[in-house]
């Protein structure tokens, strides 16, 4: 295997990782703000709000990390391009951390923090 090849696969595996955190969270997102059953599920049930808070960090921890060890890995057999890699992955690490932080900032805030007529939703969930 050639280091352009393993370069290549490398990045691939880097585009999937922030190809999946982009979409979780962004469907996430999608579905909280549209369907008022899984709103009502999230706000309602602090086992699922507070397991959906875990699973968000775990998942953008691993995700970020993964992604530095693979900037790493591509960086060592960049060459002359390691400082335009280092960049490259930075910005991807960055995306990973934002797009992490829109569904547990919505869960948190919506489903784990407790306010006035949170559980209102209830009735909604019964008709």
């Amino acid at each position: 295997m050639t280091s352009e090849t393993l370069i290549k696969q490398l990045e691939t595996y880097s585009n999937a990782i922030i190809a999946f955190t982009v979409l979780q969270g962004l469907a996430y997102s999608y579905a909280f703000g549209t369907d008022e059953h899984f709103n009502c599920a999230v706000k309602t049930a602090s086992q699922l709000a507070e397991g959906l808070a875990v699973l968000f960090v775990l998942v953008g921890v691993l995700s970020a990390v993964a992604t530095i060890w693979l900037g790493r890995a591509v960086k060592a057999l960049a060459g002359e391009f390691r400082d335009t890699v280092g960049k490259i992955y930075s910005g991807k690490v960055i995306a990973i951390v934002i797009f992490s932080l829109v569904p547990l900032v919505l869960t948190v805030a919506y489903g784990v923090r407790d306010y006035p007529g949170k559980t209102d939703c209830k009735t909604l969930a019964r008709k």
